[in-house]
């Protein structure tokens, strides 16, 4: 659970941007976000006392379907958890009216942290590393194939790494960077890949957590920009 005062500081924050909507945003353990959108009336009684939500969610497959022996489900007798936002990830969407975004993490209940979920498994880590003296920086290179969202086929044919056509193939790819620049993610170099229709964004590294959650940004950005634009990105 957050401070008051940091909860307050986020409030502040979303009031000065207009903020009429905001998604509490849970990575699962295939990295993909799953979400409930709250209107801003309700955001600091849901960030003080939980946002209820499945609590077997990090252990549904790519299609949403129960994955049975997970520990997460039958196991738990389908309970609900509870999301708290990290008000340090907070980020406006960009291509969305009035609407932000906050990481969360969760808890079955006060005190009881769900271990398995990627951002606490990782937070295991961080805290092994600092005990070594170690700080982890992390960065990524991601690559993603972008489909055309009905035949779900490559928008070229061939091998065109670099190519300059290729890079500014559809509008879509100019417009992207643009909206990755707007939600925090700050994007070193893009270019088309070796394969038909295959692409590949940098962006700059980040310490701990920190790291995590902007490629968790990234990758979930990429796919909605896609999906919004009428096509398909895999990655």
């Amino acid at each position: 659970m957050r401070s008051k005062a940091a909860i307050s500081r986020m409030m502040k924050e979303l009031a000065e941007k207009n903020i009429r909507y905001v998604r509490f945003e849970l990575p699962d353990t295939h990295g993909i976000s799953r979400c409930k959108v709250v209107p801003i009336s309700h955001v600091e009684s849901y960030a003080t006392t939980g946002l209820n939500f499945y609590g077997g969610v990090i252990a549904l497959d790519t299609s949403s379907a129960v994955v049975g022996g997970s520990s997460m489900n039958e196991e738990q007798k389908y309970r609900d958890q509870h999301l708290f936002p990290d008000p340090d990830t907070v980020q406006v969407i960009p291509w969305l009216d009035a609407t932000a975004k906050v990481i969360c993490d969760t808890q079955w209940a006060p005190g009881e942290p769900i271990e398995a979920t990627p951002r606490q498994v990782l937070r295991r880590v961080l805290e092994s590393a600092s005990d070594m003296g170690y700080e982890v920086t992390m960065g990524h290179e991601f690559e993603f194939y972008l489909l055309d969202g009905e035949s779900h086929k490559p928008l070229f044919g061939g091998a065109h790494i670099f190519n300059n056509v290729r890079n500014h193939y559809v509008p879509f790819l100019d417009e992207v960077l643009d909206q990755l620049a707007g939600i925090g993610i700050d994007v070193i170099t893009h270019n088309c890949e070796y394969s038909p229709s295959q692409f590949e964004i940098n962006f700059g590294p980040s310490v701990g957590m920190a790291g995590a959650d902007k490629a968790f940004t990234f990758k979930n950005a990429i796919k909605e920009l896609a999906h919004r634009a009428g096509y398909l990105a895999t990655s």
